[in-house]
């Protein structure tokens, strides 16, 4: 069982899991399995010292890494390394590394000037040789540069990919294979070299993470709009579309955020008492809905006062059943929206009781904030 700061985390970041179904026009989604679009890149900047020549389509049995990158990505430097050695192990293998950035060709060129973080290994004789620049290191693979953004738009977008650095690894016959962050895709482009890649088996589970993150990115946008009902309409639908109880509670997380930020502060109440209900008898998890509301308001979110008193109420009634360490975080967090709403007295007593029982960094936690307590009382 994680201490409740862990859990706690887990909970502020919420993220959806799983299959929620069709979302979204999935139809259209760039996944595994997908045809690879072609290719159509301004600037060819790098090219393998020869070897390779700018690509359009791809050609049947021939193995592709498309990989996008940005000077100002701290990540997509650190994985430069890695794709040389990438591109100089697969080189007479068949397999040509893209990378692609979608800055102008100025900033692009005079980045791969500078000289590499972690200067090459100088021999002994060459103790004042001087560091290798970006432009060497890259010089083993096609780097290159599409300012107007259509393979951007092609690869990532049409993937449902926010981060970068991402990869797409195109396998012999031109389908898209694999998808995910340069650093793991060693096995996956090893197996698709050697033809033993399970192309179905990473394809169920890949489409399922895309179509809940452009889900997600859609109720981002829509949230950020200020569309609020539109965001908690496609929250419902998948709603009625989700299956486990862990994906059911997390949209419902999700859809409480919303109605606060949209400040429809009786139906917030009513989902909130509806999620308490559910929660019964689950003391980490009352804790954990507990504090996440907790957190909102003091980030200075909106929180009806009827959705922390049920809180409260909530938390107050797991204690009596709670294992100890639960218990002293139960206490925790009632003492945190208590103090918040102006009860001082009963917090400290709360939070005293806490720290009698508190364990670990559980306890530290609860030790400072009691020092607060007893500050301000």
């Amino acid at each position: 069982m994680p201490h409740f700061k862990n859990f706690r985390l887990f909970l502020l970041g919420v993220a959806l899991i799983g299959s929620l179904g069709q979302t979204g026009n999935s139809a259209d989604l760039l996944t595994i399995g997908s045809d690879a679009p072609a290719l159509d890149i301004e600037h060819w900047v790098q090219n393998g010292n020869g070897k390779f020549k700018p690509v359009t389509k791809y050609a049947n049995g021939k193995v592709y890494v498309v990989e996008f990158w940005a000077t100002w990505c701290g990540p997509c430097i650190q994985s430069m390394p890695h794709l040389a050695q990438l591109q100089t192990e697969y080189a007479d293998k068949g397999v040509q590394l893209i990378s692609i950035s979608d800055e102008d060709l100025e900033t692009v060129d005079k980045f791969l000037d500078r000289p590499v973080r972690a200067p090459k290994k100088a021999k002994e004789d060459e103790k004042d040789a001087e560091p290798q620049t970006y432009r060497e290191l890259t010089s083993v693979y096609c780097l290159t540069t599409d300012p107007d953004q259509s393979s951007n738009k092609d690869y990532m977008e049409a993937a449902a990919q926010q981060g970068i650095p991402t990869a797409f690894i195109v396998g012999k016959d031109s389908k898209i294979e694999w998808i995910g962050h340069p650093a793991e895709m060693d096995g996956p482009l090893s197996k698709v070299v050697d033809g033993t890649w399970d192309r179905a088996a990473f394809q169920a589970e890949m489409k399922a993470k895309q179509e809940a993150e452009r889900m997600m990115q859609e109720i981002s946008e829509l949230a950020q709009a200020g569309k609020f009902d539109q965001a908690i309409t496609k929250i419902d639908g998948a709603l009625a579309k989700a299956t486990e109880p862990q994906q059911t509670f997390q949209l419902r997380m999700i859809k409480m955020q919303l109605l606060l930020a949209s400040k429809k502060n009786d139906d917030a109440a009513k989902l909130s008492e509806s999620i308490f209900a559910e929660l019964a008898g689950k003391p980490e998890m009352v804790n954990g809905f507990a504090w996440n509301l907790f957190e909102m308001a003091d980030q200075g979110r909106p929180i009806a006062d009827e959705v922390l008193k049920q809180a409260v109420i909530a938390c107050e009634q797991e204690v009596a059943n709670a294992p100890k360490e639960i218990k002293a975080s139960l206490w925790d967090t009632t003492a945190h929206i208590l103090n918040m709403q102006g009860d001082k007295a009963k917090a400290l007593k709360l939070e005293e009781a806490a720290v009698e029982i508190a364990e670990g960094q559980d306890l530290e936690f609860m030790r400072q904030f009691l020092a607060e307590l007893k500050k301000d009382s």
